[in-house]
């Protein structure tokens, strides 16, 4: 009888376990699941925040306004434009954008084409076309058609800032 009752015993502590671990396969199953939908959900509303900033900086680009197209750049932002050295550093892309704002008819916008943003959150980057139209001392407009991409990093205060910017013509 006393062997009966230990196998039982032991029976019971193996359904338990058997049992446990199912439920611990499904519960990890749904953490994952939850952890996965806030991880989209996440990437989502970033993905919008970006979009929204790559917008305001081509608007603030549209109207010549330095100081607010600047507020997009990180301090340690690097920028490679086409026939030009690398520029580091934001007051270096301020110097770099005061000369461009004063060229004679100029026009510069750009539109996202896409956006990607890392699964860790911190990084993201977005790719497009851009349109840079100048004027030259007859009057006659250029107009350059190309393409970009552009890094962007969430800074401490949740923020996206640009850390690296590039841009070439379709010529």
């Amino acid at each position: 009888m006393h062997r009966l009752c230990t196998i039982l015993g032991l029976v019971c502590v193996l359904l338990i376990a058997v049992i446990s671990a199912g439920c611990g396969q499904e519960s990890a199953a749904r953490l994952h699941a939850e952890h996965e939908r806030i991880l989209q959900e996440r990437m989502a509303r970033d993905e919008t925040a970006i979009r929204a900033a790559s917008a305001g900086w081509s608007k603030a680009a549209q109207s010549k306004d330095l100081e607010k197209s600047l507020t997009f750049f990180a301090d340690n932002a690097i920028m490679l434009s086409p026939k030009s050295p690398a520029i580091q550093g934001k007051e270096n892309i301020r110097k770099a954008w005061q000369e461009m704002l004063a060229l004679p008819g100029l026009g510069l916008s750009f539109s996202a084409m896409g956006v990607e943003v890392a699964s860790s959150g911190d990084l993201a980057w977005e790719h497009g076309t851009n349109e840079f139209a100048t004027s030259d001392k007859k009057g006659k407009t250029t107009i350059e058609k190309g393409t970009y991409v552009t890094v962007w990093k969430k800074q401490a205060d949740d923020a996206w800032r640009v850390v690296g910017d590039i841009h070439n013509t379709n010529e």
